[in-house]
């Protein structure tokens, strides 16, 4: 079983100077054998901004959306 967790949020600002919030996710699967309790255990991470449009990590303080190649700044670090 795969779930998603909100770990984190960033507000960045764009090449255009509109402001945008960055959700960070964390992905998780879950594993259980016969003898032991689940347990779940993180995978990947995934980034989107608020209104769900996909977007790239590029490094501690940038993010790329991908459908307008537009890059977003975080003031605050990633």
């Amino acid at each position: 079983m795969r779930m998603r967790k909100e770990i984190n949020r960033y507000r960045c600002i764009g090449d255009s100077g509109r402001e945008y919030t960055v959700i960070e996710y964390q992905n998780f699967t879950r594993y259980q054998t016969l003898n032991n309790p689940p347990q779940d255990v993180p995978t990947t991470l995934e980034w989107f901004l608020s209104d769900s449009r996909d977007v790239n990590f590029i490094d501690d303080n940038t993010f790329q959306i991908l459908d307008t190649d537009e890059f977003r700044e975080c003031p605050d670090g990633c």
